[in-house]
């Protein structure tokens, strides 16, 4: 047969094998299972089990070489799923280091279960779980997104023994939005085994597309007479907080009560009103030093905002120039804390249309007046898989009066020849702000082809200097900039190597005059081994250009001009599949208008399921001609979990250039899903001569409570 009739019968059946995806018809449940990890045959007697499966990873479309079966039922108030993973290693070949909640760092197997609950390949669910009962959620978002800062109430358990491990899952309806006229849903099951670095799945068996791809699910068919309730939640809430600093008689003590009510006005509209909010509870931001002259980016974590945080999110837009980031709300440019009096959120679907509304009143800070901040997005399906829709924001947590207003389009076409994707979006924001001077606006274009063996991701973007996006994030203003990186994957499953990537990145950014100010270039390669080791090669070439000096360092000065200097960098690490991982940088070559090293050093050690240590230390060595330093930053972790519903974490994080350490003391218990106890314990010191002098101290106690109706 001629090459080009046996591409064009590969192509044609890799394109009926995307098409045809699985379904199952699911039946309803005579009882509900018993949800404690053991699978008990009466218990799932209504369900036929399904295995399936096939490889993801090393071999694409390959038998898988451990089965897996899998059951799902369901009654009014939950979807039941059991998961069977056999191993012929027995309890040796299981990898179980951790049971912490939302702490999947690819040391453990693992199972995971994909809803696309509206059934439109737009916003879904996963839920998961290690074989050491860690439970793990979240939101996918934009087609294929996963968003890990999402946490619902469900119950999971697992088990060990001789053959295997095994899951369940119980997921309340009232957990989830969906169309309840709708009986269709999208779904996949995922099984990692990790010492094999297997992946397999149910549906969507394409390499480089994630688990969570919604356009690659199969289906549950059959969900009839699910109950969401009255659709509402009513979560009561109270925390104690003591703060002070050695200074006498600054110790004070404030009590907050509060109130989170969320009703579900149709089965895919929720609406929550919040008085009072805390954010007691919430994770505490990694340690990050700062040498540039733009601001950084830190995630959100609050779970407030965190909640339907998919239905903002703007032309894939991550970081920058972003227009809504909840951070600014409640929180100081300088990372304080601002009280949210109250606030009321709008989310769901209505048809072929998303919608989120937030409104937000927040209280007087640093001489600015108590303000009130709105955020609203309205999206439309277009087609199959595409989408278009609006933002807007108004109001300015700085105190000035602050408008923005923007429109997108999202080309998604997942059905290419061969497997293949493409998305293309583009957007155009505009601002009207007083504090910027002015109306600016903010454009965007960007083409993801995420394939292989080759695949790249190119945007271009363009932003005028009186862009002010008050609810948004930008790092850099009057500026255009072309962003392009290709990438050529070379994959041998039977080998030692399993995968090499070639890889080039290439940026500029210039005036919006096109005058050149920085540019970057790196070329680099990537392998990985049949068990999940690595290491990673890279030189770049960097451009920046500096239109006023710079001072890095108290009396080191970056001057005014065009700097240019070329670097390499060697990583190495090993799989997270071991008790013990190791990871390794070298970085090495021109900084500036000078030289630097650069170093890193992770390590992790699980001794067992419920104890974890984690320790991270970087140190920059830096040598320009106004004068030298050095920058030490790390950090110490140490979790022991009782239970998977309770948690204690020991954190401390220092850096050499603020001369302070932070240590955060958390504990977490979950009596029943949905019912929370905190005790989150800060503490700083002063380190400036070795010398650990304390500087404040803020122990927080915080209940609280669902009641659903």
């Amino acid at each position: 047969m001629p090459i080009s009739s046996r591409l064009l019968l590969c192509t044609l059946l890799l394109g009926a094998r995307l098409a045809a995806a699985p379904f199952l018809e699911v039946r309803p449940a005579d009882a509900p299972p018993v949800i404690d990890g053991v699978i008990t045959p009466g218990e799932w007697a209504m369900a036929t089990p399904t295995d399936a499966f096939r490889q993801v990873e090393p071999v694409e479309d390959g038998a898988v070489t451990e089965r897996t079966e899998f059951w799902v039922t369901y009654d009014r108030h939950h979807l039941y799923v059991a998961i069977r993973c056999h191993d012929t290693g027995g309890r040796a070949g299981v990898r179980a280091y951790s049971m912490q909640r939302d702490q999947d760092n690819g040391s453990d197997d693992l199972v995971r279960i994909v809803l696309d609950t509206f059934h439109r390949q737009s916003d879904g669910y996963y839920f998961a779980l290690t074989a050491a009962g860690g439970r793990h959620d979240g939101l996918v978002q934009n087609k294929e997104e996963a968003n890990d800062q999402w946490d619902a109430l469900w119950h999971g358990r697992t088990s060990i023994d001789d053959g295997g491990w095994s899951a369940e899952f119980a997921i309340p309806f009232k957990s989830l939005s969906f169309d309840a006229a709708n009986d269709t849903w999208g779904f996949n099951v995922a099984r990692a085994v990790r010492r094999k670095q297997e992946v397999m799945r149910w549906s969507g068996i394409v390499r480089n597309k994630p688990t969570v791809s919604l356009p690659l699910l199969g289906e549950l068919r059959g969900l009839r007479g699910l109950e969401q309730g009255r659709g509402l939640d009513l979560k009561p809430f109270a925390s104690a907080t003591t703060r002070h600093d050695p200074r006498p008689g600054t110790k004070r003590t404030e009590f907050k009560p509060g109130l989170d009510l969320v009703w579900n006005v149709t089965p895919s509209l929720a609406a929550t009103l919040t008085v009072n909010t805390d954010f007691a509870d919430a994770e505490v931001d990694e340690r990050q030093v700062n040498l540039g002259r733009f601001p950084l980016f830190f995630p959100e974590k609050r779970g407030f905002f965190t909640q339907d945080a998919s239905l903002f999110t703007f032309a894939g837009i991550r970081q920058d120039p972003l227009p809504f980031f909840s951070r600014r709300i409640g929180l100081a440019g300088d990372g304080t804390k601002v009280d949210v009096l109250g606030g009321l959120k709008l989310t769901g679907r209505a048809g072929p249309w998303t919608l989120g509304l937030l409104d937000v009143q927040i209280d007087e800070h640093a001489g600015v007046d108590s303000r009130n901040l709105l955020a609203g997005r309205v999206a439309r399906q277009v087609g199959a898989e595409s989408s278009a829709g609006l933002i807007f924001t108004h109001g300015d947590p700085r105190g000035g009066d602050n408008t923005l207003v923007g429109t997108d389009f999202n080309y998604v076409n997942n059905q290419l020849p061969g497997g293949k994707s493409v998305t293309i979006r583009t957007a155009l924001q505009a601002t009207d702000s007083d504090l910027a001077g002015g109306q600016g606006t903010a454009a965007t274009l960007s083409v993801d082809y995420p394939n292989e063996p080759f695949g790249y991701y190119a945007s271009l973007s363009r932003i005028s200097d009186r862009y002010d996006p008050a609810l948004g994030f930008v790092s850099r203003t009057g500026t255009g900039n072309l962003f392009f990186s290709p990438y050529y994957v070379f994959r041998r499953p039977a080998g030692w190597i399993r995968q090499t990537q070639l890889f080039l990145e290439t940026e500029r950014t210039t005036t919006l005059g096109a005058d050149l100010l920085d540019s970057g270039t790196w070329l680099g390669v990537y392998s990985e081994n049949e068990h999940g080791d690595y290491a990673n090669l890279w030189f770049n070439e960097s451009r920046e250009t500096y239109d006023a000096p710079f001072a890095i360092r108290p009396g080191i000065v970056i001057p005014t001009g065009v700097h240019r200097w070329h670097q390499g960098q060697f990583q190495i690490g090993t799989a997270r599949n071991r008790p013990v991982d190791v990871f390794l940088r070298w970085r090495h070559g021109g900084f500036l208008t000078g030289q630097a090293d650069d170093y890193q050093v992770n390590l992790g050690w699980r001794p067992s399921s419920r104890l974890q240590f984690s320790l991270r230390q970087t140190y920059r060595d830096i040598r320009l001609p106004s004068g030298d330093f050095v920058v030490r930053t790390g950090s110490a972790r140490v979790s022991y979990t009782f239970t998977p519903d309770l948690q204690l974490s020991l954190l401390g994080q220092f850096d050499n250039i603020s001369d302070s350490l932070g240590v955060n003391f958390r504990i977490k218990w979950t009596p029943q899903p949905g019912n929370d106890l905190y005790l989150v314990v800060n503490q700083g010191y002063d380190t400036t001569e070795d010398h650990f002098r304390p500087t404040g101290n803020e122990t927080s106690l915080k209940g609280a409570w669902t009641y659903r109706f």
